[in-house]
């Protein structure tokens, strides 16, 4: 493993605080010693924790997917370099805390009905105990940093007195109360959140790099752009150059080709209506492909079956109805 990517266990930390002065002046700043991340070797199998798939650096397959065009990133090319999950998380880990972040969290999710609906959660950077939290308790319906549909913007810097001072609208006070003590008793106080699209479907990503330092000046300009810029190499690391076999597979066995398009159309978030159209079939149909879908993933709802839907098919892969309309085309040609 190249030095660069060599971890340092200390508990202070030089740092520059573009706040304090108008030179950014380096200072020293104490900060509470991070808790270790879940290890990939240990991470729970995966589980559904309202309909949201959780998985982990050993849940990763690395596979050769995609020509790039340009250079690679040296972090996606640090990751490709190793051969097992322990050696990922080392670099990993290692680069989070190079630029002074403790912890990242990496997330799939879409706005079904207005809503934010998270869809899969990468768990193996984010603190102990706080996936299970931040699920349980449903605070992505009320955390200020998740983007509005269909928003997209520059990286958001902040701390726990902005998310206390940000208006929610009609949320209760005590459960924005509560959002903010939990996230305290996770040691999270500052970070830098950020999203981005995903092309093909109408998902998007949402990239969390949190720290342990109680405010935001410390991340300055130069933080920033190290954090968008590993942002975006995890993504496409995890986009690109690995599968989850463990998502697909269980659920792939005893589908028919209908099916599988009804999943697609649902990943896209066409109503039953302009799937019935899309596939040249009655909404009574429609319908009755639902209800075995449902059954067959195991899941209650069409936000968790959409849920199930994204990870059967990479965006933009055509439907088999398609395909056969295309290749009439050729024939009669």
């Amino acid at each position: 493993m190249s030095e660069a990517y060599m971890i340092k266990d200390v508990e202070v930390v030089p740092y520059r605080d573009a706040g304090a002065s108008g030179h950014g002046t380096a200072a020293t700043t104490a900060r509470p010693t991070a808790r270790p991340v879940t290890a990939p070797g240990t991470a729970p199998a995966l589980v559904a924790n309202n309909g949201i798939r959780v998985f982990g650096e050993r849940h990763l397959v690395p596979v050769r997917q995609r020509v790039r065009h340009g250079a690679t990133p040296g972090l996606v090319t640090a990751l490709q370099a190793e051969p097992t999950h322990e050696g990922r998380s080392a670099v990993m880990q290692s680069a989070i805390r190079a630029i002074g972040f403790d912890w990242l969290g990496y997330a799939t999710a879409a706005h079904v009905g207005g809503q934010l609906q998270p869809r899969t959660f990468f768990e193996s950077y984010s603190p102990p105990g706080w996936r299970e939290r931040y699920f349980r308790e449903r605070y992505y319906e009320i955390d200020p940093r998740t983007p509005q549909p269909g928003t997209f913007c520059l990286p958001t810097v902040w701390d726990a007195d902005d998310l206390a001072q940000t208006p929610l609208g009609n949320v209760p006070p005590l459960r924005r109360r509560r959002f903010l003590e939990d996230l305290r008793d996770a040691g999270v106080r500052s970070g830098i959140f950020l999203n981005l699209p995903m092309p093909g479907n109408n998902e998007f990503v949402l990239i969390s790099f949190m720290s342990g330092i109680e405010s935001r000046r410390w991340i300055g300009d130069s933080v920033v752009g190290q954090a968008l810029a590993m942002g975006l190499a995890l993504h496409e690391f995890l986009t690109c150059h690995v599968e989850i076999p463990a998502f697909a597979g269980r659920h792939r066995e005893g589908l028919s080709d209908v099916q599988r398009d009804i999943l697609a159309c649902l990943a896209q978030g066409l109503s039953d209506k302009e799937i019935a159209r899309r596939m040249d079939m009655s909404i009574f149909n429609v319908d009755y492909h639902m209800r075995r879908l449902r059954s067959h993933f195991g899941v209650r709802n069409r936000v968790q079956l959409a849920s199930a839907a994204t990870l059967l098919r990479p965006p933009g892969a055509p439907l088999s109805v398609d395909r056969e309309k295309d290749a009439a085309g050729v024939i009669a040609a």
